[in-house]
This record gives structure tokens, C-alpha cells and sequence, in this order.
């Protein structure tokens, strides 16, 4: 590691999840130096090395924690590995850069972190929401009041839409991956999708409130899952109370088609005293046959405002404003400057932990069908040995 450059190795590299956002991602980050691919599949890292113009390509964890050269990781592993991987790299003195959901359980997640601290290593949850073009928008005007105080937060689940470039890309698997849908390698018990999709919506409800805390959770389960995990169970909608009492806020899906809808993807109304702001997230905008909507809108004094980072259109979703690769891309650009540049960083081990324990709360809020405080989720408590 320079002052300037951190070499860096993506692990999981082969997976067709997060991968391909970092694989597009890094090269384009300036301080960054892609220095190694690694996939317990050795031939497909091998091929991707050869692709994508990386020197060195391991087939085994260990070998690269051993090679000197290398300053971090980036963890696009499944959750299950996450912890186990995370705290090898830490005591062989790699800075730790994970994807979410950051572990399985709060016991998990707290041995990562001190892990981290022991060495004096930084550890970075990939929490892409928080860097997410408009979420960086919508934030930097509530934080100048432009909407008053906040009340309330709703986000809502649209339809996902994939394009069909991105389909062929990936062989028409899309992000259906066995691990996804399994309740230990999840994490999720019955509920893989929450844990998987829950970590973001929390930490994108604490960035339109100032971080602040979320002290209980209500979830609506029902019956079955949709799709891949129809034999599981789903969450229909979730309510939450932020510390203090002060605001509350919802989270809500439907899976009906896109052409039953207006929007399709992510999307937050955010509900101020003198004002709202709606804003799209990940897949978010109008539906097919619609013109496109603004990134963000805010609403105020009988007048609506448009804001856009103007960022171009994304690579996997039928949208003008979801920016996937590029919320990757500014969340591990900002890893790297809490690495060389030694600043705090604005999503810390703390705040995984906090959206952690709000998605596990929801899980056994849905299991137990009562509201639970978060701060009575057991450090060894996981969805998928809960019964």
C-alpha cells in the first residue's frame, strides 16, 4: 500500500451477486489497484483474471491472506462465510471490506468487529444504499432543512424490472442463486429475502433520519414466499419506532407485475413538517410506458423541485436512476479513502451492526407475529436455528 493506491482483492469473484458490480467497479476507482481475483471455482477465476487484466488469481483464501501485497479484501461471499473470512483477514492485517448482510447473527458480526479493532484494521460493511446517488441527494437537502423536521419515512418495493441485456449477461440466472434461497447459508431461516434485501432498507431509513436509531420493529408476514422461495415465507410489510418517538416508518412490497404498476423498483417517501421528498433507490422509476420521474423530488411550499446526480443510465435495471455499478463504485471509493486518508468512515461497523439487528428483529417479529425491540435480539440468536 502507497499513500495513494490500496491493492485490493475481490473474493467471490466468480459469483454473479455483488461480483459484477465490483469487477466494473474497481478499475474505475483511483485509488484502488486491482491486484487479485479469488473464487474457490479455479478455473472461472483463472478465465476472469485473464478478462478482466488482474495479475494474480487465487483458488484458495489462505494464499492470498499470505500474499504480502495485498492490503484488503472485498468479501462478495455468501453470508455464511462472512464472519469466518472477515476475521482471517483482520488477524493476517488485510483491511476488510464486506458485503451485506455483514453476518448471520449479532454474535458474528461482534467478533468481526473486534477482530478488526485487535488488529487495527479498518472494516467496511458494503452498504451500497448510503452511497447511493440520490439517497446522497435526498440526504444532503434534509440535512438543510429543506423539509423540516422528518416525521416519517416509507419505502416501498415496487416491481424489480431487468433489462433484457442484463438478463443475457447473466444466462437468464439473474441473481437466483442457490445460497440465496437456503435458510442457514442465508442466514435467513424462512425469511431469506429479508435478511438479504432488509440490511438496506434500514440503513436508507436511518440516512433520511440522521442516523438515528430504530428501537422496535412489527412485522406482517404471510404464509409463503413469491418466486424461488415460494415454499419459505415472506414479509408483507414492516413498521418501525425510532428512538426517542419522534418518528416512525414503513417498509411495504407487493409482487404484482410491472404493468400494474407506475413505478417499478425502490422508492422512499420521506414526510417533513414543512415538506416531502420522494426518491428513487435501487431499480427506481417509472414503470415501461411512462415517462421517465425525476431521481428525487422534493415537495414544498406548493411547489415540487427535481434533482438528479445525473449519473446516466445503469447497467441492470430498465431505469434511468438506480445507479447499481455505481453505488458499488462510491461505496468502495469511500473504503479507500477511510483506508489512505484515515477519516472516519460514514458507515461504520457500529451502523452494519444497528441495521443487522433491525433485520433480525423483523425476522423474529415475523416468526413470533409481536413487535420486538431490538435491543431483545440475543447475540446468538439466528433465523435459521430459532425453530
Amino acid at each position: 500500500m502507497t499513500e495513494d493506491r490500496l491493492n485490493i482483492a475481490l473474493v467471490g469473484a466468480a459469483g454473479l451477486v455483488a461480483a459484477p458490480a465490483h469487477l466494473n467497479s474497481i478499475p474505475l476507482i483511483e485509488r484502488m489497484n486491482f491486484a487479485a481475483v479469488c473464487d474457490v471455482d479455479a478455473d472461472a477465476v483463472q478465465l476472469l483474471a485473464r478478462e478482466r487484466g488482474v495479475d494474480k488469481a487465487y483458488s484458495s483464501y489462505e494464499e492470498l491472506l499470505a500474499d504480502p501485497d495485498i492490503d484488503a479484501v472485498d468479501l462478495v461471499t455468501p453470508p455464511f462465510m462472512h464472519a469466518e473470512m472477515a476475521i482471517a483477514a483482520a488477524r493476517a492485517g488485510k483491511h476488510v471490506y464486506v458485503e451485506k448482510p455483514m453476518a448471520r447473527s449479532l454474535g458474528e458480526g461482534r467478533a468481526m468487529v473486534q477482530a478488526a479493532a485487535d488488529a487495527g484494521v479498518r472494516l467496511q460493511v458494503g452498504e451500497s444504499y448510503i452511497f447511493h446517488g440520490p439517497h446522497v441527494i435526498a440526504r444532503d437537502l434534509i440535512d438543510a432543512g429543506e423539509i423540516g423536521e422528518v416525521l416519517q419515512v416509507r419505502e416501498t418495493r415496487d416491481p424489480w424490472v431487468f433489462n433484457e441485456t442484463e438478463n443475457a449477461r447473466l444466462d437468464g440466472r439473474g441473481h437466483h442463486i442457490a445460497w440465496r434461497y437456503d435458510p442457514e447459508l442465508s442466514g435467513g431461516g424462512d425469511f431469506p429475502w429479508m435478511m438479504d434485501h432488509a440490511p438496506h432498507f434500514f440503513a436508507t431509513a436511518r440516512l433520511f433520519n440522521g442516523m438515528t436509531a430504530i428501537e422496535r420493529v412489527n412485522a406482517m408476514a404471510r404464509p409463503h414466499g413469491e418466486g424461488r422461495e415460494a415454499h419459505l415465507r415472506g414479509v408483507t410489510a414492516v413498521t418501525w419506532m425510532y428512538e426517542g418517538g419522534e418518528a416512525d416508518g414503513l417498509w411495504m412490497q407487493a409482487d404484482m407485475g410491472a404493468e400494474a404498476a407506475r413505478y417499478i423498483g425502490f422508492r422512499t417517501e420521506v414526510i417533513g413538517t414543512r415538506g416531502t421528498l420522494l426518491v428513487f433507490g435501487e431499480g427506481g422509476g417509472s414503470a415501461p410506458g411512462f415517462p421517465q420521474v425525476a431521481p428525487v423530488t422534493l415537495i414544498a411550499n406548493g411547489t415540487e423541485k427535481y434533482f438528479d446526480p445525473e449519473e446516466g443510465e445503469d447497467r441492470s435495471w430498465a431505469s434511468n436512476n438506480s445507479y447499481y455499478d455505481r453505488a458499488h463504485g462510491n461505496t468502495l471509493r469511500h473504503f479507500a479513502d477511510t483506508v489512505l486518508d484515515g477519516i472516519p468512515s460514514l458507515y461504520t461497523p457500529k451502523d452494519g451492526i444497528a441495521d443487522l439487528t433491525a433485520t433480525l428483529a423483523t425476522i423474529k417479529s415475523a416468526m413470533d407475529g409481536r413487535p420486538i425491540a431490538l435491543s431483545d435480539v440475543p447475540d446468538d440468536w439466528t433465523a435459521y436455528g430459532a425453530g
